[in-house]
């Protein structure tokens, strides 16, 4: 096109110079007019003959790549563009690359162009205070560190708006830059970063999207006092982080389908408030980062919702945290936290503490499925006015290798839930040490927790939504209903107490005895307490001398179940449709006696790693596997047992020196085990094989 038009150009020119000589010049007015009108064409069709040069300037030097830069036009600048000090401004602007002055209100303009960076920044300006704008622009292909589309070095009082720096090295970078304004700028699928800001105060943020970048959507990094504002920073590897950057304000943004959504690393004194982070791996992460307030978030869908690690002094305040698979609000290795007035609903677990101390938990919703406030080896904190509903434990206060102590616990409603202190070493210490009183309501009614106290009476547990005793004697609690509370009485380090005619169904266990010896237990219901792997209706850990007898506990996972448990009297019970009827975990010497224990899931009664207790008198009918079950345990007597409709009788695994007698499996005419070897003794070869056919029939035996 451009070698037409110069021809053009030329055959014009010929024919003017040939009719002016052909007129021999009739009169000089004649020929000065067509001599200026030939010049004038001639001028008017040069910027369409220019090639179109990439533009350097600065205050000495100036690209000689180009023979004509002075008469570029802001329509045909289409390469890098590299601009130097303030005064390259002004030979950018003379060359007429630009409109404008440099002012605040005239800044100077570069807009509406196309840069294939070819490698190399597209647009850089360095070391630049007055007033401009980039507005409009497509600038791609800027390969290789620190490359951009449009970067910025030690840069004030810019505008930089609408756009599109896709598929750099970064979009925009800014380096020492303060006081600019980035707004309404598409930057996606850059090698590293969408907008980055190193060591830039003073900047705002605004209406940008940036998705789709291989590591951050907006970074900063030691960069303080910016606004970042109703941004969208989806499927990055981190939406918006902050590194060591201080007084930032980030409101209104968007960050979904990241790894982490923000996040905040060894940042102090920012504000987020009002943003979306769903669907990423953390939608909020702090970490090494203090004094920050994080208010009115949306963090859904997340693993985590906002979690806070080795950060202290934070306000977590008014956000949601909803349907996350693992926690809505995690904290650990973090103190004298504010975590309030949140919304913490349908994660597995609403608020969790981990070695987290001194923080503040109070006016927040967690109805989860597990937890909905947990504190694990987490001391000293306050956790008061929150409301944890449905959930399988309202609140629960939980050791490990170490364990919990000195929470305060008040003012908590949990309804169809409760309160669970529990810890692998039970110490007494920590179940000791913690201020729960009356004003946490348990479906309605008040939580009665007691230590060291003796004798108390029925009028001390008036109404009772869940008991809790610790390190308590010779007291009686009697005629309670306790159900959907989590754990419905539950006694550690308590002795000489009497528990009776109370019921406690739906719970995780109905009633728990820990470290608690010369109990009495009696005339209780404890059913439907069926949460899998949790032990059921009634469950003694390292207690002896206890006596439990007449209980109803049906439908649970363990009817009754004794871990570590020695010398208790097991009696009279009925332990019907559960896993399992009674079972026995390590436990010796104790007298399973004249129990119930028919059409449960498993075993009638399964013992395991237990010896010389004594099973006798028991009904252990129609259980699914087997009536009696003795796994790797010895030395325990069987007898006088109804064992009818079982898939198996009686089973042993890998024992030794258990002694069977009279046991009714409701085969054969009930000759007992111990005719069956006289028989076998004194008739020869041929009843030796009855005997063994017979035993066969009558005890089936499983080593594995």
């Amino acid at each position: 096109m451009y070698i037409k038009e110069s021809n053009l150009i030329s055959n014009y020119l010929q024919i003017m110079f040939y009719n002016f000589g052909e007129t021999n010049m009739k009169s000089k007015l004649k020929s000065k007019l067509i001599i200026l009108l030939t010049l004038f064409i001639f001028f008017a069709f040069i910027p369409i003959i220019t090639t179109t040069p990439s533009f350097i300037t600065d205050n000495s030097s100036r690209s000689s790549e180009y023979s004509d830069d002075k008469n570029l036009k802001i329509s045909a600048v289409s390469g890098p563009i590299h601009i130097i000090n303030n005064s390259g401004w002004v030979d950018f602007r003379n060359d007429g690359n630009c409109t404008g002055s440099g002012t605040y209100s005239d800044p100077y303009v570069i807009e509406d162009l196309v840069i294939d960076g070819g490698g190399s920044t597209c647009i850089w300006i360095e070391n630049s205070d007055v007033y401009f704008k980039i507005e409009n622009c497509t600038l791609y292909n800027s390969g290789g560190y620190p490359n951009a589309g449009i970067r910025l070095e030690y840069v004030n009082n810019s505008q930089l708006v609408d756009n599109d720096c896709s598929s750099n090295i970064f979009g925009m970078r800014l380096y020492h830059s303060n006081n600019n304004s980035i707004s309404e700028n598409n930057l996606n699928n850059n090698e590293y970063t969408g907008i980055g800001l190193w060591y830039s105060d003073n900047n705002t943020i605004s209406g940008n999207t940036a998705n789709n970048n291989r590591d951050y959507g907006i970074y900063l990094v030691g960069s303080h006092n910016n606004t970042i504002s109703g941004n969208t920073a989806n499927n990055d590897t981190v939406g918006i982080k902050l590194g060591g950057s201080v007084n930032n304000t980030i409101s209104g943004n968007t960050a979904n389908n990241n790894n982490w959504g923000i996040n905040l690393d060894s940042s102090h004194n920012n504000t987020l408030s009002g943003n979306t982070a769903n669907n990423n791996t953390d939608g909020i992460l702090l970490s090494m980062s203090d004094y920050n307030t994080i208010s009115g978030n949306i963090a859904n869908y997340n693993t985590r919702g906002i979690t806070l690690g080795n950060s202290n002094n934070n306000t977590v305040s008014g956000n949601t945290a909803n349907n996350n698979s693992n926690y809505g609000i995690y904290l650990y290795d973090s103190n004298y936290n504010t975590v309030s007035g949140n919304a913490a609903n349908n994660n597995t677990d609403g608020i969790y503490l981990y070695n987290s101390n001194y923080n503040i938990v109070s006016g927040n919703t967690a109805n989860n499925r597990i937890d909905g406030i947990r504190l694990l080896v987490s001391h000293n904190n306050t956790i008061s006015g929150n409301v944890a509903n449905k959930n399988t434990i309202g609140i629960c206060l939980e050791g490990s290798v170490s364990y919990s102590v000195n929470n305060t616990i008040s003012g908590n409603i949990m309804n169809e839930c409760g309160l669970l202190i529990s810890t692998n070493i039970r110490s007494l210490e920590e179940l000791s040490s913690h201020d729960i009183d009356t004003t946490n309501l348990v479906n309605g009614k008040p939580l009665y927790y007691y230590t060291n106290e003796v004798n108390l009476r029925p009028t001390n547990f008036t109404n009772a939504g869940q008991v809790i005793l610790v390190n308590c004697s010779d007291s009686i609690i009697s005629n309670l209903n306790i159900s959907y509370c989590s754990i419905g009485i539950s006694l550690d380090y308590c002795n000489n107490n009497d528990i009776y005619g109370s019921t406690a169904n739906y719970n995780i266990i109905g009633v728990v005895l820990r470290n608690s010896n010369n109990n009495s237990m009696s005339g209780n219901t404890v059913n439907d307490n069926n949460l899998p792997f949790t032990r059921g209706g009634i469950y003694l850990s390292y207690s002896d001398y206890n006596n439990i007898s007449g209980n109803i506990a049906n439908n649970n996972d363990n009817g009754i179940y004794l871990s570590d448990s020695d010398y208790n009297t097991i009696s009279e019970n009925i332990a019907n449709d559960n896993t399992v009827g009674v079972g026995l975990y390590q436990s010796d010497n104790n007298d399973i006696t004249g129990n119930t224990a028919n059409y449960n899931t498993y075993d009638g009664i399964h013992l395991s790693y237990s010896r010389d207790n004594t099973i006798s008198g028991n009904t252990a009918n129609h259980n699914d596997e087997n009536g009696i079950h003795l796994a790797y345990s010895d030395y325990n007597t069987i007898s006088g047992n109804i064992l009818l409709g079982n898939d198996e009788c009686i089973v042993e695994e890998n024992c030794e020196g258990n002694m069977f007698e009279n046991n009714d499996c409701g085969e054969g005419d009930g000759i007992s085990l111990e005719l069956i070897i006289i028989i076998s003794s004194i008739s020869g070869g041929a009843v030796i094989g009855v005997a063994a056919l017979l035993l066969i029939r009558r005890k089936r035996k499983r080593i594995q």
